[in-house]
């Protein structure tokens, strides 16, 4: 498959930063003889004699509770590396890599490419598909949007902006509405339990004079799922400080409150961004990651959405 993705290589991108998953069964056989019925201790042979007047009452009989199953261990993939291609036969398809460390463990996805114009989550997301985990698995969607990232553009109105389509729809006429119903069933099928999703913003969130998502830089938001609170703070107290420059700082934020409406407009519903992805697969926490492009070169954007996932990898256990 020869990815649209591509045309933007390292190189070009770089030049280009400017422009920019029974009750108990009781052996009832009686006394052995034809018609004879089991008596239990207190109980009487007479059913209607409470009825009728008697004062005695049937004892109570003790029965043990059902045994708590044992829970089915889920199986551990075999080590090894696969790719998987999503939207297969589309303008939109791409390749989903798989790394599996044949060591039990928890499974780890990163999205990058999700807007064209983001460029650091994506070049980023490529070298992280390279890596090899030592213990659980490790799933990368390097290209999200192989359209957009060709055109280096946030996204196109026919195919629909990915990060504000899930859970997706799998007939839906958007492409990128079909693809997060792909990335959806990923992440269910394995048992994800953190998903990072890369992004850039433009502004830094600590100038911002407004809020909005053009004044995300260095953020790290958790949706709502297990890890949340707790691993973001983890998360950016593993990172800050190897960082020099304070203003490369990250800054913590609670993306809980961002829930899946279906009543909201596309067009707004930020509901439906991937922080919402909690919502939608059992055990996962999604976390989203954005950092500043505003007077920041790409290669140290890239580099420091690197240093996120090295150290969520290695919290987890994974690295």
């Amino acid at each position: 498959m020869e990815n649209t993705a591509r045309r933007w290589s390292r190189r070009t991108v770089l030049g280009a930063a400017g422009v920019a998953v029974a009750g108990l069964a009781v052996g009832c056989g009686g006394s052995g003889k034809p018609g004879s019925v089991l008596t239990l201790p207190g109980q009487l042979e007479d059913d209607d004699a409470g009825a009728n007047g008697g004062d005695s009452a049937p004892a109570a009989t003790a029965t043990a509770p059902p045994p708590t199953p044992t829970p089915t261990p889920v199986p551990v993939p075999p080590a090894g590396r696969t790719t998987r291609v999503l939207l297969e036969g589309t303008p939109a398809e791409t390749e989903l890599v798989i790394a599996h460390s044949g060591v039990r463990g928890p499974a780890v996805m990163f999205l990058g490419g999700v807007h064209g114009n983001e460029p650091g989550g994506w070049l980023a997301a490529e070298e992280i598909a390279t890596w090899a985990p030592a213990a659980g698995s490790l799933l990368v969607l390097p290209h999200a949007n192989v359209r957009a990232i060709a055109s280096f553009v946030r996204t196109f109105d026919d195919i629909g902006d990915l990060n504000r389509l899930y859970p997706g729809a799998a007939d839906s006429e958007f492409l990128m509405e079909r693809m997060a119903a792909e990335i959806v069933a990923v992440a269910r099928e394995h048992r994800v339990e953190l998903l990072l999703d890369l992004h850039e913003s433009w502004a830094f969130y600590a100038n911002r004079p407004q809020n909005g998502t053009a004044f995300l830089g260095q953020t790290v938001s958790a949706g709502v799922g297990p890890r949340n609170p707790g691993f973001v703070s983890e998360l950016v107290t593993a990172v800050n400080p190897g960082l020099a420059v304070e203003r490369d700082l990250l800054i913590p934020r609670d993306g809980a409150a961002f829930r899946r409406d279906d009543q909201a407009p596309q067009a707004t519903n930020r509901g439906r961004s991937s922080l919402s992805l909690g919502g939608h697969v059992p055990g996962l926490t999604p976390i989203l990651v954005e950092m500043g492009q505003e007077d920041q070169a790409i290669e140290r954007r890239v580099e420091l959405h690197l240093a996120v996932a090295e150290s969520a990898l290695r919290i987890t256990g994974v690295m």
